[in-house]
């Protein structure tokens, strides 16, 4: 039996933090959490600068099309430029230009559908800064900007302002239909659903609406309301079926709610759509744990340089940036065996410089009392 496919590509590129996750005895967790912050914050610098290099190329290209157009008619109404510009090299020009300006798009669509969202891309906050209580969270404080991931912008350039553009349009959504959204979240019939989406199916079935309700789910879980989260999820996965069954039949939203509710009373649809909701619920939950260690771990992030120092008053970043690619493969995956490996390759003087750094930026901790400690002894031998 075909099930019913559901795409969770929104959750595919959330960057999960790791920073709490099991780690080698001789590795110490903060110094390795730091590392890989630094990693992922110049990955998207590059990131960012490659973007704007390919912004300001379609910007120049843009206008010499323009100018290329122009042009081209003033040649084919016999005009000045027929006289010294060649029709059919401008119609390759042409050619050739909106190709340049095509692919960058593209690449430019690819990166944003790909990004890595995480703890310090999750958000933005316009004029001030969030401290979150333990006591629990708000979708204010969850939202931010983790609705400008889900869909590129073909239109103009891709930035800040566009971003919180795309906020503040969710936010102006959510004042003018909040109620509604917290109606339907309530809501335990599934003949009760079909109702709502006919009388509000054009709100219901907006994109806002839909990451309104995950992030509902979302703030559930993570404030102790797992019946809430469980029935808010269930609602979720009926917007997101109606979705998926339009965009299969080509047809608008609204125009297959009925054809929906019609295919949830067959038993082998009901236990497919049953199935995808249990998924979605157990994302949702590995989700909120995940979160909440970002959450937690933002403050380790912010120190500086003085507090990062090891014991050996050197600074774990710093000396992250001097190892070998090999070696900073090793600690990035907590591989002691690829590091074993990567030491092995060297020259006994050169690997002990390194991991004499390491010890005194507290990348690495020595424990003489493991059988660990006599790995990487043999390792430096």
């Amino acid at each position: 039996m075909s099930k019913l496919a559901f795409d969770y590509s929104k959750w595919d590129n959330i960057e999960i933090s790791d920073d709490e996750a099991d780690t080698h005895p001789n590795i110490d967790k903060a110094s390795w959490f730091r590392m890989k912050h630094r990693s992922r914050v110049e990955r998207e610098e590059t990131e960012k600068m490659e973007k704007t290099a390919m912004e300001k190329e379609n910007k120049a290209d843009s206008e010499r099309e323009r100018e290329i157009v122009r042009l081209l008619a003033e040649v084919r109404s016999g005009g000045d430029a027929a006289e010294y510009e060649d029709e059919d090299a401008l119609v390759g020009e042409l050619e050739e230009v909106r190709g340049r300006v095509k692919d960058r798009l593209d690449k430019i669509d690819f990166m944003e559908k790909n990004k890595k969202w995480n703890v310090d891309n999750l958000s933005h906050t316009a004029t001030d800064r969030t401290i979150l209580s333990g006591k629990g969270s708000s979708k204010e404080d969850l939202v931010g900007g983790m609705m400008t991931g889900t869909k590129s912008n073909k239109d103009g350039p891709v930035g800040p302002q566009s971003e919180k553009a795309a906020v503040n349009a969710y936010a102006d959504f959510v004042d003018k239909h909040e109620q509604v959204l917290e109606d339907y979240l309530a809501t335990t019939e599934l003949e009760d659903c079909k109702k709502k989406l006919h009388e509000h199916g054009g709100t219901l079935l907006h994109e806002h609406a839909q990451s309104y309700i995950l992030l509902s789910c979302l703030e559930d879980e993570m404030n102790g309301f797992p019946d809430k989260m469980k029935l808010a999820s269930r609602n979720s996965q009926v917007l997101s079926h109606v979705t998926d069954l339009a965009a299969s039949l080509n047809r608008h939203p609204r125009d297959v709610v009925l054809p929906f509710f019609s295919r949830i009373e067959d038993p082998r649809y009901r236990s497919g759509f049953e199935e995808a909701v249990q998924d979605f619920i157990a994302k949702i939950q590995k989700r909120a744990i995940d979160k909440r260690k970002e959450m937690d771990a933002q403050e380790p992030v912010e120190l500086s340089r003085e507090e990062r120092l090891g014991p050996g008053g050197l600074d774990p970043v710093e000396v992250f940036e001097t190892l070998p690619e090999s070696m900073q493969e090793a600690f990035e995956k907590k591989d002691t065996q690829m590091l074993q490996v990567a030491l092995e390759a060297m020259e006994p003087e050169e690997a002990k410089k390194h991991m004499d750094a390491c010890e005194a930026s507290g990348l690495w901790v020595q424990n003489n009392s493991s059988e660990e400690a006599t790995v990487v002894d043999d390792g430096l031998a």
